[in-house]
């Protein structure tokens, strides 16, 4: 083949790969003209409805609920994702101390932080992922706004050169981001929420108080907490046993009948009082099954790790929850359920320290097959393994060698109990994951599941526990503040890091006369 003719080749392959790229470009437009046209159509249809205002600033999300995602398979789940949110959200990060110079942000990012009226914070500042409005953005203008980014970073290039635009698609159960970095650069933000600032909109008409049984401090204490609420026009609620016998209390307080179903205690307490240990915590929450309000936990047990009010500052604590002067630790709860060898399954679990699947009062060790998102990580044969929460991250795991877990670590915990191998270590998972624990169909012997140490279930061969974190926490009031309030309990009542005496500090010879 000649020069001539090798350079005739090229040419035709440069021509042809230019007009697959134009055929990819023209199909991308029609797409983002499709969508728009039907978010456009959507906006429209709930605006009629009544379903939202011409003030509100974002997009109403076509999610599927947490309820139903969490009857779908890990790969089902996946692919229902692509069905879900598809709403386009533009993210511009400010600057961050130590992210970059504040001069290298980019003009069209400064030029949307003017536009946007108050959505961004000069440099410096935290980030906003910045929503469009309500009123849909057309394929135009949008392709507009990409040409301005381009344009704006060949300038800054100086020889025409750009990098190729891309977009980031984050999903989970609740919904699915498509961002659109202007700046070409894929950026994190934080996961956690480090303030949880509680404020009521309403005034708190009725208070649930939980008391540690057959303790007769905490029975005087409840009656200081009913006539402290009572002073601040709040009905207290008690359990129907406390109620009986409280005969003194039946006609400023209330109560329900606990075998009655149909009553929805979450839909009228708004927080819950506890007065006793950890224990008692843990028993509060089988009250509420799912969305559970407050909890002002006041330490009267043994330990009290997650009660960190002094029952001594009882007016003043609950004169500031009834005014709603208090910041929340979001308590990540886990939820699991037991799916049998013929496919039946068990109504779910709300779990606020950890699922424990062991050999049960068998003496001998059990053998498990451990999945995560439907992904077969590893066989265990051990006395059983722990699924705890953060919370529960200082309860029987850390008693079995896991990692102490700092409450607002969005993280599920996977802690082996005397595993047979030396190498099997603890490990921490992101909250998005579902973790089935396997008795295999094979194995010698049976295991059994236990849900905060209660309701012990034998697990036949092929019987399996699924578990992942809950969408509803149990937000406890802070003494002081998320941080303060672990710390101090992880030195006060575990002893962390405690030396008996401080290092002497050396000592320095006299100077020479």
């Amino acid at each position: 083949m000649s020069p001539t003719d090798d350079f005739d080749s090229k040419v035709l392959e440069h021509a042809a790969e230019r007009l697959r790229t134009l055929a990819l470009e023209d199909e991308r437009r029609e797409k983002l003209e499709s969508e728009n046209a039907s978010l456009k159509r959507e906006v429209a249809s709930l605006r009629r409805n009544g379903a939202t205002g011409s003030s509100q600033s974002s997009f109403p999300r076509r999610s599927a609920s947490h309820e139903s995602l969490m009857e779908q398979s890990p790969s089902e789940r996946r692919r229902m994702a692509a069905f879900r949110t598809k709403t386009h959200r533009f993210v511009v990060r400010d600057v961050r101390d130590g992210d970059e110079d504040a001069g290298d942000v980019d003009d069209v990012d400064a030029g949307v932080a003017a536009d946007d009226d108050g959505h961004f914070t000069s440099a410096g500042e935290t980030f906003r992922a910045v929503e469009s409005s309500t009123a849909v953005m057309g394929s135009s203008d949008s392709l507009a706004s990409y040409e301005g980014a381009d344009a704006s970073a060949r300038k800054k290039s100086g020889d025409g050169a750009t990098k190729a635009a891309f977009e980031l698609v984050l999903a989970n159960d609740e919904g699915v981001e498509v961002l659109e970095p202007r700046d070409r650069r894929i950026r994190t933000r934080q996961k956690g929420l480090p303030h949880s600032k509680f404020s009521w909109l309403d005034s708190p008409r009725n208070a649930l108080v939980v008391k540690k049984i057959h303790d007769e401090a905490a029975t005087k204490m409840m009656r200081r907490a009913v006539k402290a609420l009572e002073g601040q026009g709040i009905t207290s609620w008690l359990e129907r046993a406390v109620w009986d016998d409280a005969v003194d209390l039946q006609c400023s307080c209330k109560t329900w009948d606990e075998k009655d179903d149909t009553f929805r205690l979450d839909s009228i307490i708004d927080f819950v009082v506890v007065l006793g240990g950890d224990g008692t915590i843990l028993w509060a929450t089988k009250y509420f099954p799912k969305a559970m309000p407050p909890v002002v936990p006041f330490a009267m047990g043994s330990l009290g790790f997650l009660t960190s009010h002094r029952v001594e500052d009882m007016e003043k604590t609950l004169l500031d929850v009834c005014l709603g002067d208090f910041t929340l630790s979001l308590r990540s709860r886990l939820v699991a359920k037991v799916v049998t060898v013929d496919g039946k399954h068990s109504p779910w679990r709300y779990v606020l320290n950890e699922v424990l699947i062991d050999r049960g009062p068998k003496p001998v060790m059990v053998e498990l097959d451990i999945a995560v998102d439907g992904y077969k990580v590893t066989k265990v044969a051990a006395d059983g393994v722990i699924v705890a929460t953060a919370t529960g991250s200082t309860a029987y795991s850390l008693a079995a060698g896991g990692s102490m877990v700092h409450p607002g670590v969005p993280a599920l915990l996977m802690t082996p109990i005397c595993p047979h191998t030396l190498s099997f270590r603890p490990v921490v998972l992101p909250d998005s994951v579902v973790v089935t624990i396997t008795c295999p169909p094979k194995a010698r012997n049976t295991a059994w599941v236990a849900f905060d140490g209660k309701s012990q279930t034998e697990l036949a061969r092929g019987d399996s526990v699924v578990c992942r974190v809950a969408a509803y926490p149990v937000p406890t009031v802070c003494a002081h503040g998320e941080n303060t309030d672990w710390f101090a309990a992880v030195k006060n009542s575990l002893g962390w890091n405690t030396r008996c005496a401080d290092q002497k500090p050396h000592e320095l010879s006299a100077s020479p006369q």
